[in-house]
């Protein structure tokens, strides 16, 4: 899989354009490279590759700010990579920092999420969570964390590593 770095894509098109491929080359064409994103074009739009949800949201706002209500953003997907016939999901590392009197439904949060809780260090009425888990179960992390701690968090995902899927995949995958 080209871009394996990037374990999240969303597709967007343009509502005017007729020919989707000809709106994704010409933004291939005009935006620089970038470290958090790639950029895809193929018939059905522009592919957006990114590392984490923010980083692809940031991708999307900006385009969004050059097409206006044009853009239409297709919601993420798990990009999954395939073995010897055998597929294999992005595990990331999960950072949370919320304040102490949250820290039970953030844990049961991620427990929820499948994640495994590597360790926790408390300071000054915040608690830090470090985790792992599979991106399937975190995608909407972001909002849903915001939502358990009535907005006082700060979280941050990087992909750790791919690994073996027991069934093959469903739902938002690509």
């Amino acid at each position: 899989m080209v871009h394996s770095e990037f374990p999240l894509q969303r597709l967007v098109q343009l509502a005017s354009s007729p020919f989707q491929v000809g709106f994704a080359r010409q933004v291939v064409r005009m935006l620089p490279p970038s470290p958090v994103a790639a950029y895809e074009p193929t018939r059905d739009g522009l592919l957006i590759l990114a590392g984490n949800e923010a980083a692809l949201r940031a991708q999307t706002e900006m385009l969004c700010g050059m097409y206006g209500d044009d853009l239409l953003p297709q919601p993420p997907q798990v990009r999954y990579i395939s073995l010897g016939n055998r597929p294999y999901e992005p595990i990331m590392r999960v950072r949370v920092r919320v304040a102490g009197e949250y820290r039970d439904a953030v844990c049961a949060d991620l427990a929820e999420r499948e994640a495994l809780l590597l360790g926790e260090r408390a300071r000054a009425g915040a608690c830090l969570l470090r985790a792992e888990a599979p991106l399937r179960t975190l995608l909407g992390y972001g909002e849903a964390l915001a939502g358990l701690a009535a907005g006082a968090t700060w979280h941050r995902t990087v992909l750790d590593r791919y690994v073996p899927m027991r069934r093959p995949p469903g739902g938002r995958a690509a």
